[in-house]
């Protein structure tokens, strides 16, 4: 069994071993790319010397212009990649390095809470038999049932007032005379008015059912008030709970221990902060190198363009046909050297063509991996509290997706199968939760608390 945070280094080293090759790929590509390039230049020395033979100066010079430029692009091209290339595998150290702080940090604050999950689990046990808090905890359960009860009254009277005023508002003459204000301070009319009102409201026994109706809107109003207070008391004996539970923590101790985790956590954050800066940085040279490799960098493409325009030129072909009818021993001997570059061109191309693809498929490859780790620290699976009991799989899973035998949705069943959740320092809500530390259940993460991919 190993931890959340071991899974995720487990998960890590696997991205490194990718980049790796990846960069032993690149070596390899610069290489064979490189070589591609020299061949051509080794062909077009031989259709130099070649042309001196037939006594073609003019074509000299051309081919000579030629291979200037285009050895010129060669190395400007050459140059820009081997810069990139030095930055990537920097980026790629640093984030190493980044890597290992974090995990250094994020074993210390593992260490720092479970001592603080030792204590408060000890303390917890003793103070909960305790006859104060056991007597604080009756008296809000108490009025917790108040509540209850309240509750069920206040919804039932608005029932009552929603079904028993409908013949009030039904009554048009009712209605008139209570919009009106009538009988209350508020009513205001002349003396022509007030007797045709007075007139009506003798009709229709408007005192008594204005009572009534009155009371009838009173009653929820009340209820819901004392609903509120007694709300209010229960949250004042749960802080009185929670200062009973914090003062038999403080008494165990609890201070130093507080003060430790929170010091590893402001590291671990720190550490995480520097590890996201540098994989960002590194992920800009990935894209940056992805539209820069050698062969498709723009000085090189003009450079071999040079070379095949040079190379197709009518004069050349000419030339080669002319020496290839009627040769001579030293004809012959360009020739061959001319035929032999062209063979070698071709492996070198393929040998690129390959080297490419392999490249393409290990990057994407390492890509599904990459996006299984941003999911796994976003669900905050490299907390404290996490274990894996399927670590053997999960090393078999990766090795898999990295020999391209298996897809990278295959590890995020197993880190979801494999996830076990352990009980934390905060549960069961002892002396109050502490905004300074993480939740260790999904559902508290649900109600607002994240990680961040840091705890």
């Amino acid at each position: 069994m190993i931890t959340g945070r071991e899974a995720l280094a487990t998960v890590e080293q696997a991205i490194g071993r990718a980049r790796n090759q990846e960069s032993r790929l690149d070596a390899a590509l610069r290489s064979a790319t490189e070589e591609a390039a020299r061949l051509r230049s080794e062909r077009m020395q031989a259709f130099r010397e070649l042309a001196r033979l037939k006594l073609e100066e003019g074509l000299v010079g051309e081919i000579d212009e030629a291979e200037r430029r285009s050895l010129t692009l060669l190395e400007e091209a050459r140059r820009t990649f081997a810069q990139l290339s030095g930055k990537r595998e920097e980026a790629q150290r640093a984030v190493e390095a980044a890597e290992a702080g974090r995990h250094t940090s994020a074993a210390a604050y593992e260490v720092a809470v479970k001592a603080l999950h030792e204590l408060r689990s000890r303390v917890e046990a003793e103070t909960v038999v305790s006859p104060s808090w056991a007597t604080q905890r009756a008296r809000i359960d108490g009025l917790r049932r108040v509540v209850e009860k309240a509750e069920a009254k206040a919804a039932q009277a608005e029932g009552d007032r929603e079904a028993k005023r409908k013949p009030y508002d039904a009554d048009p003459l009712f209605r008139y005379l209570w919009e009106r204000r009538f009988g209350s301070n508020h009513y205001a009319a002349g003396a022509l008015t007030r007797f045709a009102d007075s007139s009506i409201a003798r009709l229709i026994g408007y005192d008594e059912a204005r009572a009534n109706y009155t009371l009838l809107n009173e009653i929820p109003v009340r209820l819901r008030e004392h609903l509120d207070h007694v709300r209010r008391e229960v949250a004042a004996q749960e802080e009185k709970l929670k200062e009973i539970e914090r003062t038999a923590l403080l008494s165990a101790g609890i201070e130093p221990l507080e003060e430790r985790a929170s010091l590893t956590r402001a590291t671990l954050d720190a550490a995480t902060k520097e590890l996201e800066a540098a994989s960002a940085t590194l992920a800009a040279l990935d894209r940056e190198r992805a539209g820069t490799l050698l062969e498709e960098s723009e000085p090189y493409k003009r450079a071999i363009e040079l070379l095949a325009r040079a190379d197709a030129a009518q004069d050349l072909r000419t030339l080669y046909a002319e020496a290839a009818q009627t040769p001579s021993p030293k004809d012959e001997a360009v020739l061959r050297k001319i035929e032999e570059s062209e063979n070698a061109i071709g492996r070198a191309e393929a040998e690129t063509g390959t080297i490419r693809r392999e490249m393409r498929e290990l990057a994407f490859r390492r890509s599904q991996i990459e996006e299984e780790r941003d999911e796994f620290k976003r669900k905050g699976r490299d907390n404290p509290y996490g274990t894996f009991g399927n670590e053997q799989v999960l090393s078999n899973v990766l090795g898999g997706i990295l020999g391209g035998l298996i897809q990278g949705t295959v590890l995020r069943d197993v880190l979801n199968k494999g996830y076990r959740p352990q009980s934390g320092p905060w549960d069961s809500d002892f002396g109050g939760r502490d905004s300074h530390f993480p939740p260790s259940s999904d559902s508290d993460r649900r109600d607002g608390f994240t990680t961040g991919g840091s705890f």
